[in-house]
């Protein structure tokens, strides 16, 4: 008997999947790496109320629509989900209130670019997305399955970059059907050697221009800088 092939679903993040009343995990949640940034003065001292609210596929975003014909997608890691920010100050947040079309967030803590490319590649080929927006994430890190993540792997810097490289096209090969636009999260340098193997443009290098709650991640300042950057691409 021919054994049945596993279709994974990149699309409900099951950790918060169905938390239908908010949560609310501390900024530390990240990982070790963010006690050793964090200044607590500035931690205290944060303007803004935050509150982690979750739909059912356990996206910090609001429900899916019904339709897809005008829908934004958004993908990347926690700077989109937006961990140490409150909700409105991500920049799919933002872009859905400038543009004036709903932008789906599925960002999630912790994503690899290898986890974002399969999670693109769901995407394009179940929803047929007109505008595809992705920041990726940092190049070293990896997933051992859909959830399980390895933050901090020590392989050399070449082979990092080659993934990077390898994801990237992947995903841009459909770049004819939909189009897309690249990022790269602020803290992870794009330099002239890895844009010359990319098929497609990136918005690389972006300046950080505030902090959220957490020292790690920008806030809306660097958000909104971003949401310019891709108004640029769209118009």
């Amino acid at each position: 008997m021919k054994k049945k092939e596993i279709v994974l679903d990149y699309l409900n993040y099951y950790p918060f999947k169905n938390k239908s009343t908010f949560f609310v995990p501390p900024d530390s949640i990240l990982d070790s790496d963010s006690l050793k940034v964090i200044d607590f003065n500035h931690f205290i001292k944060y303007n803004y109320p935050i509150k982690y609210t979750f739909n059912s596929r356990g996206f910090r975003d609001e429900e899916w629509p019904t339709q897809f014909n005008d829908i934004i997608w958004c993908l990347g890691d926690s700077y989109t989900s937006g961990i140490g920010v409150p909700q409105k100050h991500t920049w799919p947040s933002i872009l859905q209130h400038k543009s004036n079309k709903r932008c789906l967030n599925l960002g999630i803590h912790g994503a690899s670019n290898p986890l974002i490319m399969e999670m693109c590649l769901q995407v394009l080929k179940k929803y047929s997305p007109k505008t595809l927006l992705i920041m990726w994430s940092f190049f070293h890190r990896r997933h051992i399955d859909p959830w399980t993540f390895v933050h901090y792997d020590d392989l050399l810097e070449e082979t990092n970059e080659k993934v990077f490289v390898e994801c990237f096209n992947e995903v841009n090969s459909y770049k004819d059907k939909c189009r897309i636009i690249n990022m790269v999260i602020p803290p992870q340098k794009v330099n002239s050697s890895i844009k010359l193997k990319l098929n497609n443009d990136i918005i690389h290098n972006i300046p950080v221009l505030d902090l959220g709650r957490d020292s790690l991640h920008f806030d809306y300042q660097t958000a909104d800088l971003i949401v310019d950057k891709v108004l640029d691409k769209l118009i």
